[in-house]
């Protein structure tokens, strides 16, 4: 089952820098627009290769995450500069704290 990982547009600088990270990495990924292209692209049947973590670049982590979460259905992280207070197991403020999020939602 895919992962979205959410980029906050507002707080995280380096967008670059997270997908040349995933580009090296043993996840496949996919980037999409908003959620319902994500969705769009996910539910499509004649896709023989899913990826591993859908990329989706929000406003505001902490206001997308929710919403994600319930359209969604998925497993969700956010990577941003700063962890919401509530829905601080979902947050990660750095690679390897995802990293370490993704291992566990995507074992080997």
């Amino acid at each position: 089952m895919p992962v979205i990982v959410l980029m906050d547009k507002e707080t995280l600088g380096d967008h670059m820098m997270i997908r040349e990270w995933f580009e090296n990495s043993r996840f496949s990924t996919w980037e999409s627009s908003n959620v319902f292209d994500a969705l769009e692209q996910l539910s499509d049947f004649t896709v023989r290769n899913r990826p591993d973590v859908v990329l989706l670049d929000v406003d505001c982590c902490e206001a997308q995450l929710p919403l994600v979460k319930t359209v969604a259905g998925l497993p969700t992280v956010a990577i941003a500069s700063e962890s919401g207070k509530e829905t601080s197991k979902y947050f990660h403020t750095d690679l390897g704290q995802m990293a370490s999020r993704l291992e566990e939602l995507i074992p080997h």
